[in-house]
């Protein structure tokens, strides 16, 4: 059957097509019945299960909510306080803001994110999840992240009878006009941010620019709704956002995520052992061996939880001593095999270098970036070799910055480091 459109152009669609266009969209789009035909309105996902829905937001190669969302979460009290009062400003101004939250690998950015999620979804904001960074530069991938998915509608043909086609949403014509079509506010959840200069630097020209007009915009409150950015990203992401010309965050705007607090880390230990594992009787001496070691790291409190649920387990919801030896030694094994993991790439000629830029003994100690400089020419042979390890050492989460120091982020990291490369 023919069919003609002002909004969509020509095509063609029998009653056979129709249905495996159905089938093959499936829950991508909406659909609305031609009038006087029979059964329910599928508008609003009545009397079928494929009605009306929105596509779940792709967030392959970000992990925004999938590999960080906590079981049991606890701490980060002024974060939390802080994104709800930013979320309370903006829905009340109509502007728009980013929010940061940097730390290093492990520190439970995700998992953050996902609180902070939850926060405003409860206060009414519309929350699509982890967004792709091509959504920046791509017009109908904004659109189909933030839920602006075109219906599709039975249009009534030039030769009579009624044909499907696209229904509104053509004349959108950038990522940020789909952001300020709608009213309720919208948070953007953006995982590993530290990326986005690199990225935008290997986009076309065009697509960087529309990608850097969309950051722009909301970043300056250039928008017609209410929109926070929520970046989530290592201790580089500062960094990555003012080489693509955007600086200058609100003071409680942008946090550096580091250990839980002693109370927080052992109220998530607590919430493990006696509500996951069962564990009879008082876990007391489990966390107080537990914590010595995982020193406020979420990565490293779940590097024991899960052999602490094996072992428990195994002995029947008894905590016993030799159990608890055996999960101390798990779990300083997994800690060890993540430390290999994330300095993996580096030779040990370059590991030495970094972890001899810091004084002996004292893991977690901080120097100034020129100091660390300094020790690392002194170091390498090779003209501007010194800059290179130095920054892909940030990139990885090897070195962070803290209050215009740097840093090995994760002590138990420092200490391992300094005895397999720290001799001198």
């Amino acid at each position: 059957m023919l069919f003609q459109s002002a909004e969509v152009g020509w095509g063609l669609m029998g009653e056979t097509g129709f249905s495996l266009l159905w089938q093959a969209l499936g829950s991508s789009v909406s659909a609305e019945q031609p009038p006087g035909a029979g059964g329910r309105n599928l508008q609003d996902g009545q009397g079928d299960p494929h009605g009306a829905r929105h596509f779940p937001p792709d967030t392959a190669g970000l992990g925004a909510f999938a590999r960080g969302r906590a079981k049991h979460f606890h701490g980060r009290e002024e974060i939390l306080r802080d994104f709800k009062k930013a979320c309370g400003r903006v829905a009340a101004t109509k502007r728009v803001t980013t929010f940061l939250i940097e730390g290093a690998p492990g520190a439970g950015k995700s998992a953050l994110l996902a609180e902070c999620g939850d926060l405003a979804e409860q206060s009414g904001w519309l929350v699509p999840g982890g967004i792709p960074v091509k959504s920046l530069h791509d017009t109908d991938e904004m659109r189909r992240v933030v839920g602006g998915v075109r219906k599709l509608k039975f249009l009534r043909g030039n030769l009579g009878g009624w044909g499907l086609g696209w229904a509104g949403g053509s004349t959108i014509s950038s990522p940020h006009h789909v952001l300020g079509k709608g009213k309720k506010p919208l948070l953007l959840v953006l995982d590993e941010a530290q990326r986005l200069h690199a990225l935008a630097a290997s986009l076309p020209g065009s697509d960087a620019r529309l990608a850097l007009d969309v950051l722009d915009r909301i970043h300056n409150g250039v928008l017609a709704r209410p929109v926070i950015l929520l970046a989530g990203g290592l201790g580089t992401t500062a960094d990555a956002f003012e080489k693509l010309g955007i600086s200058r965050f609100d003071e409680d705007h942008e946090h550096a995520l580091g250990a839980l607090g002693p109370d927080a880390e052992r109220a998530v230990l607590h919430d493990w052992l006696t509500i996951n594992a069962k564990a009879q009787g008082n876990p007391q001496v489990w966390i107080d061996a537990i914590v010595q070691d995982t020193h406020g790291w979420p990565h490293h409190i779940i590097a024991y939880v899960k052999p602490a649920l094996k072992q428990i387990s195994a002995d029947n919801g008894q905590m016993t001593l030799d159990g608890l030896t055996l999960v101390l030694e798990s779990g300083r094994e997994r800690c060890r095999k993540y430390y290999r993991r994330r300095t993996q790439g580096f030779s040990s000629r370059q590991l030495r270098a970094l972890v001899r830029s810091f004084p002996s003994g004292q893991p977690g100690a901080q120097v100034t970036d020129d100091a660390i400089m300094k020790s690392l020419e002194a170091a390498m042979s090779q003209q501007g070799e010194a800059e290179r390890l130095f920054d892909r050492a940030m990139e990885k989460g090897v070195l962070s910055q803290h209050d215009d120091q740097i840093v090995i982020p994760i002590p138990a990291m420092h200490a391992w480091l300094e005895r397999k490369y720290g001799a001198r």
